[in-house]
């Protein structure tokens, strides 16, 4: 089976695209030199890319039905930060060699998401190599629908600091060797990236970590007076954030505020992180009772004072996080910039 078989037989899907924008007569899909689509109503594009390598990104015991959700989900996750829809996508196979039972399980988790978030497969590119890892580069493509895309760079002072779902259950599976099912199927946040469009003033999907990304919010939105703004995390709101099996896995071994600093290192959650104001507080707990997803109110954005601050300085440039404890059960702790970095 050569290049052009593989594609024919596990990636052209014939018939009607999935996303009906892409159904009128200028659509060209998968076995040309390039795909083509028209928009009728010109929405904004949304477009975002990502590498996976295996043994960096996933394990090479991951089953490869699951590899295929992944490798869509995890993009699918930038757009939902922007607050877009799922519109297609084009994919990069670096493979080691062309494993028939393989490529149809991976297919089927591929073309599973595709179907599940209404993103159709545009076209791509296959090679060969001699590595004894595998790749994959997805490009998915989105549109906003109405209003403007969410941004980095729109966090305000005194606005609350948000994140959905509950933390801390991929890098606990990772360092114990659990299972995870959200680890390796992770669930983009479409729908409630298009709900906080209008509501949230920055946004970012949680991949790598929400101590680190929680400082690129920061790092976008004061680009010249950082060192004059600190995010002050709340120790309670945050350990009901706590994943149920991380808890299990760490009992007795660990305690919550150990939990929680575990939790704020830990990538690969694809939960959305935002910044909203205060006055949004009840439109974002009906948001949160609307799509039946826990959105958790873990801080606000602060005026540094540098007397008050005091052990901060050598990372002024990266931003400031201090956890505090709405029960003074302990003095305010620094949190130091951690998280998953690619160099």
């Amino acid at each position: 089976m050569d290049e052009f078989q593989c594609i024919e037989k596990f990636f052209n899907k014939n018939g009607s695209p999935i996303n009906p924008l892409l159904s009128n007569g200028f659509f060209v899909g998968i076995g040309d030199d390039a795909s083509v689509f028209k928009l009728e109503n010109n929405p904004p594009i949304v477009v975002t890319s990502d590498i996976l390598v295996e043994g960096v990104h996933f394990s090479s015991n991951i089953k490869p039905a699951s590899l295929g959700n992944r490798v869509l989900a995890v993009n699918l996750s930038d757009l939902a930060a922007m607050g877009a829809n799922p519109l297609g996508f084009t994919l990069g196979l670096g493979l080691n060699k062309l494993n028939y039972a393989w490529l149809n399980d991976f297919s089927e988790g591929l073309f599973g998401a595709s179907r599940l978030y209404g993103c159709d497969l545009l076209g791509g590119d296959t090679i060969k190599h001699n590595s004894a890892f595998n790749f994959f580069s997805v490009t998915a493509i989105g549109y906003i629908d109405g209003g403007n895309a969410l941004r980095r760079n729109g966090m305000k002072l005194d606005d609350d600091i948000w994140v959905s779902g509950d933390l801390g259950e991929p890098i606990s599976a990772l360092q114990l060797q659990k299972e995870s099912k959200k680890l390796i199927q992770p669930i983009p946040k479409i729908a409630l990236g298009r709900q906080l469009k209008n509501v949230a003033t920055s946004s970012i999907d949680l991949s790598d970590g929400l101590s680190s990304d929680l400082r690129h919010l920061m790092r976008a939105s004061f680009p010249k007076n950082l060192e004059d703004i600190f995010v002050e995390l709340y120790f309670e709101s945050l350990v009901k954030c706590l994943n149920r099996n991380m808890i299990k896995w760490f009992a007795g071994k660990k305690n919550n505020l150990e939990l929680v600093f575990l939790a704020l290192q830990g990538g690969d959650e694809y939960e959305l992180c935002f910044s909203a104001p205060s006055e949004a507080r009840s439109e974002i707990r009906a948001i949160s009772e609307k799509l039946d997803i826990p959105l958790t109110l873990i801080g606000s954005v602060r005026k540094r004072v540098v007397e008050q601050n005091r052990n901060d300085e050598k990372n002024k440039n990266d931003g400031h996080l201090w956890l505090k404890s709405l029960t003074n059960s302990f003095d305010d702790k620094y949190i130091e910039k951690s998280g998953y970095a690619h160099f």
